[in-house]
């Protein structure tokens, strides 16, 4: 028998297997939003991947603006191009923004968690994710909470499981395809906000392009930009 998560691993294979073949590119293309993303996506696949997470100090020290973004994409690393789309406005915006796949949350939690003993991270730190992303957008808040570091946003594209948070996240963000119970609940001591925005009435949106629309990078990066600063300048 397969363990849970080779299950999980699987069942969302299918999902973007069964929504590709049904509406493919056709369907990120009959909204005049996903559109525009898309054509946005086509000219930055070229950019080179991050740099490993500890090797990144260079690109912390040259951001404009407070804080650590990270971005981290769904199954198999390829179906998430809104995930790199939106790394790259945030860095343009001065932003250290880090994209990288779902299978990084850990390595992530742990270098966090190193240069916090060390007084090197820039808060405040926000999560974004995509499908199995999501998923590990929770996890990860709550890996840095049971270590007493602070989560100030995390934002989910259609997770494909319950997520929980607890107290040391202040906000949440869901934007979900309703499955079986893919929703983000509080854990005890949680005093946030957690809002889960169900997106299936916009005919447009499917697990595969929902990380794509521009309306909801929108709403990501503003609630990024809110609770960032500019860093002051050094005399």
């Amino acid at each position: 028998m397969p363990s849970s998560m080779t299950s999980l691993k699987f069942a969302a294979f299918a999902v973007l297997s069964s929504a590709i073949a049904v509406s493919g590119c056709a369907s990120s293309g009959s909204s005049s939003s996903n559109a525009e993303s898309e054509a946005r996506t086509a000219t930055i696949r070229q950019e080179t991947r991050p740099k490993p997470i500890d090797k990144t100090a260079e690109a912390r020290k040259a951001a404009t603006r407070t804080g650590e973004i990270y971005l981290m994409r769904g199954l198999m690393d390829v179906f998430s191009r809104g995930i790199d789309v939106m790394a790259v406005q945030m860095r343009r915006e001065g932003l250290y923004a880090v994209n990288t796949s779902y299978t990084e949350w850990e390595a992530i939690g742990a270098d966090i968690v190193r240069r916090d003993k060390l007084k090197q991270v820039s808060y405040p730190i926000a999560i974004v994710g995509h499908s199995l992303g999501a998923n590990d957008a929770t996890k990860l808040a709550n890996y840095l909470g049971s270590r007493g570091i602070k989560v100030s946003y995390v934002a989910a594209f259609d997770p494909t499981e319950p997520g929980y948070v607890g107290k040391n996240v202040k906000k949440v963000v869901n934007y979900y395809l309703p499955n079986e119970n893919n929703k983000i609940y509080k854990r005890r001591g949680f005093n946030g906000r957690i809002l889960n925005i169900n997106m299936s009435k916009n005919p447009d949106i499917s697990h595969t392009n929902i990380e794509k629309n521009t309306k909801l990078q929108s709403q990501v990066m503003g609630n990024v930009m809110r609770i960032t600063r500019k860093k002051r300048k050094k005399s």
